[in-house]
């Protein structure tokens, strides 16, 4: 048997190992692993292995080291498109973690005024009832917090904020929130120059400290004041006040009604109660442009109301002289109106002298038109009704009669 001596190598061992010590040997803690430890570049790695052999030896065979295992990239974060424009808030503006729907689906409620466009009994809409309007000027004075003179110089935020707090004085449908929104902007876009411009008039007259309004800071009255000095703020002001005092070719200045902050809206519905019947625009137009003497307020509305009444008259004459029994013939609340919104003129859209009548469909004569023609096709169908019923009760006097009605509703 052949013994073979500790401490002593074959040349196979060496072939296949190399020298102990050596990096390609396994005991070896210089030598390369396949855990992965070895940092050192590849083509490093394999001139390192390749050089510490011999040239009868056969190079080791290249391991690849191991792929790191996947890093999970971190959440993105949302975008922007993903809030609700009504968080788009400082933290510190009131209600700022709150959206107007959350606003009106918190519990408790029920009691608040509730503001509906068809206007059913007990419930509210802009341009009829003056408290819509009352309180938008309410708001914006109790959330006053930097000096925003006007609309567009009004951040978003504050906008909305605004919003958010007339929500917690009425109640609506959610479906109706945008509807709402509209009107609230466009009204307090108005009472919000108006408020400022009152702020100023007071300013000038009373002094810095009797005429500081007392919903505000000191800095923020320091800001307006501010604006009001600009040489841009004084040009505007002063290009205002031009217009508002401008005459016309008959020398009349602007129309002036007598109507103060109460809706035009509200007065002809108040005026429908009075009479039992929805007055023409020409009637409205005499209410709300005389004063309590019964004389027109400034020479302009006078004129235009003189215009409509001629043209009225002129198109009843007229159709009186067409009547074949000659008698006189006056037209209905519906053809009055439509002869106002001829002669009238428009601005920017609208006719003059009405308000918002035409924006409320309660309000209008069509409305009350249809309504009129409603109930007389109802009234119509009834009577039809009870025609056929009587008619049927007479056939059916008694068994020979029942019997033909029987067989005439069912011929086979």
């Amino acid at each position: 048997m052949r013994v073979v001596r500790k401490g002593r190598l074959t040349a196979h061992y060496r072939e296949i190992f190399g020298e102990p010590g050596s990096r390609l040997d396994p005991a070896s803690s210089s030598a390369p692993s396949s855990s992965g430890q070895e940092t050192v570049p590849e083509t490093q790695y394999t001139q390192r292995v390749s050089g510490s052999t011999s040239s009868s030896a056969p190079s080791a065979p290249h391991v690849p080291p191991p792929m790191p295992p996947p890093v999970t990239p971190p959440m993105a974060p949302p975008m922007v498109a993903d809030i609700h424009h009504d968080l788009m808030v400082p933290p510190s503006a009131p209600y700022s973690q709150y959206t107007v729907e959350d606003i009106l689906s918190l519990p408790g409620r029920e009691g608040l005024p509730v503001i509906d466009p068809d206007r059913p009994d007990g419930t509210l809409w802009w341009g009829v009832d003056g408290c819509l309007a009352s309180d938008v000027t309410d708001t914006i004075k109790g959330y006053f917090s930097m000096p925003h003179p006007n609309w567009s110089k009004t951040p978003h935020y504050v906008r909305k904020t605004w919003f958010k707090i007339y929500a917690q004085k009425y109640n609506w449908a959610l479906g109706i929130t945008k509807r709402v929104r509209k009107k609230f902007n466009a009204k307090a876009k108005v009472r919000l120059l108006d408020t400022v411009t009152n702020w100023k008039g007071d300013w000038i007259v009373k002094g810095y400290e009797r005429g500081k309004p007392a919903e505000l800071t000191t800095d923020v009255w320091d800001g307006l004041i501010h604006y009001w000095r600009l040489p841009d703020s004084i040009r505007i002001a002063q290009a205002c006040s031009n217009s508002r005092n401008t005459v016309d070719e008959h020398g009349n200045g602007p129309m002036l009604h007598t109507t103060g902050q109460k809706p035009h809206t509200g007065v002809r519905l108040e005026m429908a109660k009075e009479t039992g019947h929805l007055p023409s625009l020409m009637e409205l137009y005499e209410r709300t442009h005389k004063n309590k003497a019964g004389v027109f307020v400034d020479g302009k509305s006078e004129q235009i109301y003189n215009d409509v009444v001629a043209r009225v008259e002129d198109r009843q004459t007229q159709l009186t002289q067409q009547s074949t029994d000659g008698l006189p013939v006056t037209l209905s609340t519906l053809e009055v109106d439509k002869i106002y919104e001829e002669v009238v003129p428009k601005k920017k859209g609208r006719t003059l002298g009405i308000g918002s009548v035409n924006d409320v469909p309660r309000a209008t004569s069509s409305y009350g038109q249809r309504r009129d023609d409603e109930v007389t096709e109802l009234r119509r169908e009834s009577a039809q009704l009870r025609n056929e019923l009587t008619a049927t009760k007479s056939r059916m006097g008694g068994v020979e009669g029942f019997l033909d009605v029987i067989a005439a509703t069912n011929p086979e």
